[in-house]
């Protein structure tokens, strides 16, 4: 596990934007956080280091949004997932399991079908600091590639 403190929306998108250009094909990145706590705007910034355009916001009513960039990424928010055969209807195994990057918003209500590999990051305020916009983002690998990933970018901070 690491930690890197964002101090801004800004710098969180832009640690965003750093992973991103670590990543490859068919990696999953999950998201654990609060409600408000930075999920949406790190993931503006990965979307945004990966080419694309589209406006990134936190759509809890829709479970999975293609996104068209320099690869496909998926971005999955399952906040409103009430069970999570919801997830075969929408073939969420043909997209996460892809060549694409898949982006998961509240993996925690999709269980063990996330699979062995993948980058957990938990988001969550800096409450030993009185500025609000800190954060603290603990990024927890799952297998190989991602531990070499996380130590090449706390290395390269």
């Amino acid at each position: 596990m690491a930690e890197i403190i964002t101090r801004s929306p800004e710098e969180t998108e832009c640690f965003g934007r750093r992973l991103a250009s670590m990543l490859s094909p068919g990696d999953i990145v999950s998201f654990k956080g609060d409600l408000g706590a930075g999920k949406t705007c790190m993931i503006r910034g990965i979307a945004g280091g990966l080419g694309v355009k589209s406006n990134i916001t936190s759509s809890s009513f829709v479970l999975m949004r293609a996104l068209e960039g320099d690869r496909m990424v998926y971005h999955f928010d399952l906040y409103r997932l009430s069970d999570r055969e919801e997830l075969l209807d929408i073939g969420y195994d043909e997209f996460m399991f892809s060549d694409g990057i898949s982006l998961v918003e509240w993996p925690e209500k999709m269980g063990d079908w996330i699979g062995d590999s993948y980058l957990e990051i938990n988001i969550c305020y800096d409450f030993d600091n009185m500025d609000v916009c800190d954060r603290i983002i603990r990024l927890i690998p799952h297998g190989n590639r991602f531990v070499d990933l996380v130590e090449k970018l706390v290395v390269n901070k």
